[in-house]
């Protein structure tokens, strides 16, 4: 039984293992340019890659549910819930982990992108509970989406940061 909304989703997985990809090689080719890994870089690889992997996660659940034939609404409510844990798991440790890595005052795009995980997390909790019961798959597809386009963002912000601020360090 093919489901509206399925597609998009395979679309969007594709869309993200794509930025990660991409986000690996900009590093990559950052080091090959002489400039050394530091610990700022690889925490940027690795939250990048972590939202990514939420992302495609999130959106290959919702099609394996389905192949359990579970009913409809229980397959945006549950995937809704699943999704729910990484993105505010995330929202609630990523302050200590950059703090780990730099000893930098945290910019504003940080407090708006990890505003927007904490809002995108909690419209997953809400579509979990069954506030929304017939724009579930709408909902759902909507904030996984805005998942991907926040990351993206925050990841061009933070390239920003890296070539302003950390030229040739080690720091």
């Amino acid at each position: 039984m093919e489901v509206i909304g399925v597609a998009y989703l395979y679309t969007l997985a594709t869309l993200s293992m794509t930025f990660v990809g991409f986000t690996a090689i900009v590093l990559f080719l950052r080091q090959a340019l002489g400039h050394h890994l530091s610990r700022f870089d690889a925490l940027l690889a690795h939250i990048y890659m972590e939202l990514g992997m939420i992302v495609t996660g999130g959106s290959m659940l919702p099609p394996l549910l389905i192949i359990w034939e579970l009913p409809q609404i229980m397959v945006w409510r549950l995937s809704s819930a699943v999704a729910a844990l990484p993105a505010l798991l995330f929202v609630l440790t990523y302050p200590s982990r950059r703090r780990a890595a730099t000893s930098g005052q945290t910019p504003l795009y940080l407090w708006v992108s990890s505003s927007m995980y904490l809002l995108i997390g909690l419209s997953f909790l809400a579509n979990a509970a069954g506030f929304f019961r017939e724009a579930a798959p709408r909902v759902f597809a909507t904030a996984i989406t805005a998942m991907f386009f926040v990351s993206a963002w925050a990841f061009l912000q933070a390239l920003n940061v890296i070539l302003r601020y950390h030229p040739k360090s080690d720091q």
